[in-house]
């Protein structure tokens, strides 16, 4: 040990991880963050040291059951604590929507970090609790009731962060009258953000009537939207066509043409 022979091979394995993988975190994180101008400080050294902790789930204490507890915290959307039947259910909704599949875990992940940075036992955070009512949220906002695009993705991790700490606000409020939280929070959240943005232009709102999944969403605003474009572009013809009329030039009478058909 005094002559260091225990300790080189370590040293050099620090040193290839450092000139191997600072450079792939380092340089992406750099040419973001230049375009505000700003800095990365350490963002680097964390990354990668946690990236490291988290290959090493095995031995970590608590990873096996913090990464079990985002299938968990879905499958309790239906009352069920197991992973396996929540890995089936997240199964289900990769052959339904993958959008909706990835909203779910983005959101049952969300609440599982939440519960972690508020201090919340272990225990209840690998029993799901935290992580339903943040899934259900992301689905709610992810595409179901909004026209799926980048400012809902923006909308969706902001909306399931929310939704875990009033998860945790209305759990402690509940727990003073011995009742259960149940889904309040997601419902309570939701409506909240929903009311928020319907005044956001940038974010299309789906009528209730027509509300379904993410992809026949998209098909149905585009729909909507087309005959819109069609006038307007109509329009724009027309007055192109005004001065060759009013000049002597030919007279063309455009022809409408229904949603129907094709462009």
């Amino acid at each position: 040990m005094s002559a260091g022979l225990y300790g080189y091979n370590g040293t050099l394995v620090g040193i290839l991880m450092s000139a191997f993988t600072a450079e792939y975190v380092h340089v992406p994180l750099s040419s973001v963050a230049n375009k505000w101008d700003l800095q990365i400080f350490t963002l680097p050294f964390n990354i990668l040291v946690c990236l490291h902790i988290a290959a090493t789930g095995a031995n970590h204490p608590y990873f096996p059951e913090l990464f079990l507890s985002v299938p968990v915290g879905v499958g309790q959307v239906y009352g069920c604590d197991s992973p396996w039947t929540g890995g089936l259910i997240l199964l289900a909704l990769l052959l339904s929507s993958p959008t909706i599949c990835f909203q779910t875990m983005l959101g049952s992940a969300s609440g599982m970090l939440s519960g972690l940075a508020l201090g919340a036992p272990h225990r209840d955070i690998n029993s799901g609790p935290w992580g339903y009512s943040s899934a259900l949220d992301c689905i709610a906002v992810g595409g179901v009731f909004y026209v799926i695009s980048w400012q809902t993705h923006l909308l969706v991790p902001i909306c399931a962060l929310f939704c875990a700490y009033m998860t945790s606000a209305i759990a402690n409020l509940m727990s003073m009258l011995a009742l259960p939280a149940c889904s309040w929070p997601f419902c309570l959240s939701t409506l909240i953000f929903l009311f928020i943005s319907s005044e956001i232009q940038a974010i299309c709102r789906q009528l209730l009537s027509v509300a379904s999944y993410p992809k026949e969403n998209r098909h149905y605003q585009k729909h909507i939207n087309f005959p819109e474009k069609a006038q307007h572009r109509q329009q724009s013809s027309s007055q192109e066509g005004a001065p060759l009329m009013e000049n002597g030039g030919p007279n063309v009478q455009l022809e409408e043409r229904s949603c129907s058909e094709p462009v």
